[in-house]
């Protein structure tokens, strides 16, 4: 049982450990707090991504959309990013923001911390630069 506990705990440990690697690789921040205030000061909607540790989707989505030099360049001019594992980070990010599915991308305005946009679950790069493009305009619709 204790060899059970421990494997355990060392899994957990190094899945934790994938997130962080991945969000400081891509540029995306880990703290939903200081992303707002961010957000704020420069007037860009956030992309909230929303994953799971044991999702191959979530995986998937980040090695071959989110690692995209295209979705880089799209991410870093417009937008504030933000990666949280839905399991293990919830209290750290606003319970409206919770999500069943996963991937899950949420845009939200800054000014109001409140959804304008929302996409479920995996998608290729191009299909997500026509994601992130309907929540620009949807998020500059609102600004006027």
């Amino acid at each position: 049982m204790k060899i059970f506990i421990s494997l355990l705990l060392i899994s957990t440990l190094a899945l934790s450990a994938q997130i962080d690697e991945f969000a400081s690789k891509v540029k995306y921040s880990r703290d939903y707090n200081s992303s707002l205030k961010i957000a704020k000061k420069q007037n860009k909607l956030i992309m909230l991504v929303v994953v799971s540790d044991f999702c191959p989707w979530c995986k998937k989505f980040e090695r071959k959309a989110l690692s995209s030099n295209l979705i880089k360049n799209k991410v870093k001019n417009n937008l504030i990013p933000i990666i949280i594992n839905k399991n293990k980070d919830k209290g750290k990010y606003p319970a409206k923001f919770y999500s069943k599915q996963v991937p899950t991308i949420i845009f939200i305005n800054p000014k109001t911390n409140k959804r304008i946009y929302e996409a479920l679950g995996y998608m290729k790069k191009d299909d997500f630069i026509q994601e992130i493009d309907t929540a620009l305009k949807a998020f500059n619709k609102v600004q006027k």
